[in-house]
């Protein structure tokens, strides 16, 4: 299949990249004898290359930090592997892919794309060339702060601009430019667009849907200030029905789902990414089906079918990896950028941030009905949702409906949108961040909220704000910030 001719070669390529320095001239990145010029790319060649390389990330580290951060996983207490980012101890010399391959990788792919398909008047590959770089620099603003975004490829020393005042305004700008061309996009006689759009297969309306989405995402940082804009949206009604996932993994090595593949594959153990009591209890607490899909059981035939570890707890004789549960992981699981449960998550939480506790509510059923759709527990969902029961929606006022959605949302998102978790948590509260671990003090500890993990490097109440900007960043690029915000300082979209 001719996408997979791409994935095998991207998804090594964007994960074992060498060191790339982050405001280099970025045409360095094809000038390797290995690879094509310039003019010899094509559209054809540059948007599946930048696919691949975006999965390879955002399906792997992203949801990896994501996944611990978040408190679905936890790290095996006999290994080490991902211990540096379960306690927090982030440096910028930490994971440097983290921002090499989105900004390094990614994003000249995707510039390229948008110039030839303009030169080219190929429309349809434009506005998706459009999404999908506002999508990237949309999660770089999100997980760093202040980034390059007016001079990001224009050579060495580009500027950071402020994320608030320049960055995301202009990410906006580009997902109104890319809505504007639906019309275009759409017309016949463009230049075939099927199987290089790992996405929508070329579905021009679901890319335009995705974009009115992430859209209303990025405005609802700022809630207040874009209220009129967010009613406009919601007016209009044209948000995303089918999920955003690069889909085409296989159970074969090299072609798996990247964080299958890397954990699972290529580290020297398979035990590492274990089920974390945060959420575990809160599932056990209510019955809930999802545990199987999220937990396996545990190898110990003498133990509770599945048994999961305090965040950050190293204790490797109490937690052994016999009597725990591991995550589940599958090779062909798909690379979420944005769901239709999201989409629902996100319009409940707009109309409950209005005060329209009908629609809040009908959005809000709609979103954990899809949630367990996803995992076929669709016929369950009156057990859940219907009056009286669990996860019934709570109006009494905005504060209570946004802790019934977004707590929801935080459950939904394990095993596929982890990394938006995290960022809802920095947005919301919600979950709030605990002083208590979830087995030292459980007459304190509040179920439902991030445990604090012991071996942390933080104080307690203290959490994961952002990553630390690249060393390569750093060193390199001397209008890069002299002053490194901590892991712990807020964006400026963040609940104070």
């Amino acid at each position: 299949m001719k996408k997979f001719k791409y994935l095998y070669i991207g998804v090594l390529s964007a994960i074992l990249s060498g060191t790339f320095t982050s405001c280099e001239d970025y045409l360095d990145v094809n000038k390797n004898p290995n690879y094509p010029d310039e003019s010899q790319v094509t559209v054809t060649t540059l948007l599946p290359s930048a696919f691949t390389g975006s999965a390879a990330v955002m399906g792997y580290l992203y949801q990896l930090y994501g996944s611990m951060w978040s408190q679905h996983y936890t790290q095996n207490p006999s290994s080490s592997q991902y211990i540096t980012l379960v306690n927090y101890a982030m440096t910028s010399s930490s994971d440097l892919r983290l921002w090499r391959i989105p900004y390094a990788d990614v994003l000249p792919d995707l510039d390229l794309v948008i110039k030839k398909s303009e030169e080219e008047g190929a429309w349809n590959y434009w506005v998706v060339g459009k999404i999908m770089t506002a999508f990237t620099y949309h999660v770089l603003t999100d997980a760093y702060g202040d980034i390059p975004f007016t001079e990001a490829l224009k050579g060495q020393n580009c500027k950071y601009d402020d994320s608030k005042t320049v960055v995301y305004p202009g990410i906006i700008k580009m997902l109104d430019d890319a809505i504007d061309k639906e019309a275009e996009a759409s017309a016949k006689g463009l230049k075939t667009m099927n199987v290089e759009d790992y996405i929508y297969d070329g579905d021009i309306a679901k890319w335009i849907r995705f974009a009115k989405t992430l859209k209303l995402k990025l405005l609802m940082r700022d809630f207040d200030t874009n209220k009129a804009e967010i009613e406009t949206l919601l007016a209009a009604d044209d948000f995303l029905k089918d999920d955003a996932t690069v889909h085409c993994f296989e159970d074969v090595v090299n072609k798996s789902n990247p964080f299958y593949e890397n954990d699972r594959r290529q580290l020297n153990t398979t035990n590492n990414v274990r089920a974390c009591t945060t959420l575990y209890n809160y599932l056990a607490e209510y019955d809930d089906p999802r545990i199987g899909d999220f937990y396996e059981m545990t190898a110990a035939s003498d133990r509770t079918e599945y048994r999961a570890i305090p965040y950050g707890n190293r204790t490797s004789s109490t937690y052994s990896i016999s009597t725990t549960s591991r995550a589940v992981i599958g090779a062909t699981d798909p690379v979420y950028y944005m769901s239709a449960a999201e989409a629902e998550y996100l319009l409940a939480e707009c109309y409950a941030r209005l005060g329209d506790k009908g629609n809040a509510k009908t959005h809000y059923d709609d979103a954990v009905e899809l949630s367990f759709a996803r995992w076929n527990h669709d016929n369950e969902i009156d057990e859940f949702i219907a009056v009286g029961k669990p996860y019934e929606f709570q109006d009494a006022d905005e504060e209570s409906m946004l802790k019934c959605i977004l707590t929801q949302k935080w459950i939904a998102s394990t095993r596929c949108q982890a990394w938006d978790a995290w960022f809802d948590i920095n947005r919301t509260g919600i979950p709030e961040v605990s002083e208590y671990t979830t087995d030292g003090d459980p007459d304190d500890y509040v179920l439902g909220t991030l445990a604090y993990n012991p071996n942390s490097s933080l104080a307690k109440g203290q959490f994961a704000h952002r990553f630390i900007y690249s060393k390569e960043s750093l060193d390199y690029n001397t209008n890069a910030p002299t002053k490194v915000p901590a892991i712990t300082e807020p964006l400026w979209w963040h609940k104070k």
